[in-house]
């Protein structure tokens, strides 16, 4: 991967951002990082005779787990809010509580709800702002917009275990301020962010060992987008503006311009809006980055306020293998859209929260708050409760949506296909699992030069067969890779679809891979 990145497009244009590493892919062995390996691009794929098939989250039949309730909560029912904001929904293996963190109030206050299993919720009285969940005191003549929690399960001290970015609108302007907590309910203030527009969130990219800032900018003809910023220590002192052209990343005091919608992100019929990167969260799933970009449909704040109805953003799956660019499915299916229903919980405003999503067995989970618009306030009225209080921010709850684990994307085919992968180098990693669903489904072993290695020929290959998340592959007379620096995979598929292959130290498949925001099957941030 490079050492730098370079942004090398035109803010104002929207050509497809290019993607070097599969525009431009290196001869070179792969050196496969530890984790699932997914198939949501061909970067690992030298040839294929399947297509790639695109799957949606489910959203869960029980939503809203959460909706207001508390008078905080509640504003009066002008806009009622209690919804990831970006905020965050973690898995800490400390107390083996779900934590969600999420905005109680419209512009109003961070509040803090434990859970046992992900869907029923508790809100603890935490003593810090009267006998509520609330975390953070209510300022006088400060309103928070967004805002982003991590756990670092690795902090360098205990006191830095959760991190916090906030978006605070006050009587001076408005701005972002970096805190810390040891527990995530006791906050530290620690400094100021850097310039910055409301939404903007962070992330941590492990690979790069690097937070990396994804800030709110506007790019001429393509409106709201994002600009990259990366530090290695999340407290350092505040950066300088955002530049709007091109040019080379330098150090961590100047953001450049990272992302933003394309050609491919289609005008809905209803609004005629073109399509805007509203948001930009991410967060390391198994061997990549998992990008979750809020795209914006329209319409513009004065049409949604005068209509008294909330904007309209999906959530598009995203995948970085570098940290800095990002590959999209071509059709831009969303992982999870808005009903855009009038009287449906989820009628518009998606915001993914902070972790991006949980693994729970063999499913991922993404925690999202959905906006409904219902309200005691009636179109084009706007409230007393906040500068920004119409309809169109009121009504917003918490839901989760589920996807097979890998799901985002599978190789697929009706017939016999095959997958022919590029020369890997898979460490000492012997055992190989795949996650399928297929008919029948072998395995040969190749080397770097094309060759069948003896007994991992097509003929040696016991077949899959089934439905499995975790399945191990192999040979009559081997249960394990050849010891081989380098090799490359032909798969055969007999109808069905692999989501993912991967090499494990462990014989029972154990990836070593990333978990995003955590899960209640494993003691830590990784498959280990």
């Amino acid at each position: 991967m490079p050492e730098t990145f370079y942004c090398d497009f035109e803010p104002a244009s929207r050509e497809a951002l290019p993607v070097p590493y599969l525009s431009a892919p290196s001869a070179a062995p792969i050196a496969l990082r530890p984790g699932r390996q997914l198939l949501v691009d061909d970067a690992l794929i030298e040839f294929s005779s399947c297509v790639r098939r695109w799957h949606q989250a489910q959203p869960y039949a029980g939503n809203p787990v959460l909706q207001p309730e508390t008078p905080h909560e509640l504003g009066n029912g002008e806009c009622p809010v209690a919804a990831p904001f970006n905020d965050g929904v973690w898995y800490d293996p400390q107390d083996g509580l779900y934590k969600l963190f999420y905005h109680a109030g419209w512009f109003h206050g961070t509040a803090l709800a434990t859970s046992h299993d992900g869907i029923h919720w508790q809100r603890p009285d935490f003593g810090i702002v009267g006998h509520s969940n609330l975390l953070l005191p209510i300022r006088d003549s400060y309103e928070r917009d967004g805002a982003l929690v991590w756990l670092d399960q690795h902090a360098n001290t205990p006191d830095e275990r959760w991190k916090m970015f906030i978006y605070n609108r006050h009587r001076q302007g408005a701005g972002a301020e970096l805190l810390a907590s040891p527990d995530g309910i006791h906050w530290h203030y620690r400094c100021p962010s850097g310039p910055c527009g409301d939404n903007s969130s962070f992330f941590y990219d492990p690979f790069q060992q690097r937070w990396i800032f994804s800030i709110r900018v506007g790019f001429p003809g393509t409106g709201r987008a994002r600009a990259y910023l990366a530090r290695e220590n999340f407290f350092a002192p505040p950066w300088h503006e955002a530049r709007m052209a091109k040019g080379a990343v330098g150090d961590d005091l100047t953001p450049i311009a990272w992302a933003r919608s394309d050609q491919h992100d289609r005008c809905e019929e209803a609004t005629q809006f073109q399509p805007q990167l509203y948001d930009l969260n991410a967060t390391p799933y198994e061997s990549v980055m998992l990008g979750l970009f809020a795209i914006f449909h329209g319409p513009e704040n004065n049409h949604c306020e005068i209509l008294g109805c909330p904007k309209r953003i999906d959530l598009h799956p995203a995948f970085s293998r570098d940290g800095f660019h990002w590959s999209r499915c071509d059709n831009r299916q969303p992982l999870l859209a808005c009903s855009r229903q009038r009287g449906s919980w989820d009628r518009g405003y998606l915001h993914a929260a902070g972790g991006g999503c949980l693994v729970y067995k063999d499913k991922i989970r993404f925690y999202y708050g959905a906006w409904s618009g219902q309200s005691t306030l009636g179109p084009g009225q706007k409230g007393h409760s906040s500068r920004g209080a119409f309809a169109m921010y009121a009504g917003a709850a918490t839901g989760f949506a589920e996807l097979r684990r890998d799901g985002f994307a599978s190789m697929h085919t009706d017939s016999e296909a095959l997958i022919h992968t590029r020369c890997l180098a898979p460490g000492a990693r012997p055992y190989l699992f795949i996650n399928a669903a297929a008919e029948a489904l072998r395995v040969e072993v190749l080397d770097e030069n094309n060759r069948v290695v003896p007994g991992y020929a097509i003929a040696d290959a016991l077949p899959f067969r089934g439905d499995s998340c975790a399945a191990p592959i192999r040979w009559h007379e081997h249960q394990t890779m050849p010891a081989l620096p380098h090799c490359k995979l032909r798969i055969t598929i007999d109808s069905g679809d692999i989501y993912s292959f991967w090499f494990s130290e462990h014989p029972d498949g154990r990836s070593g891979g990333y978990l995003a925001a955590g899960s209640p099957d494993y003691g830590s941030d990784r498959d280990c």
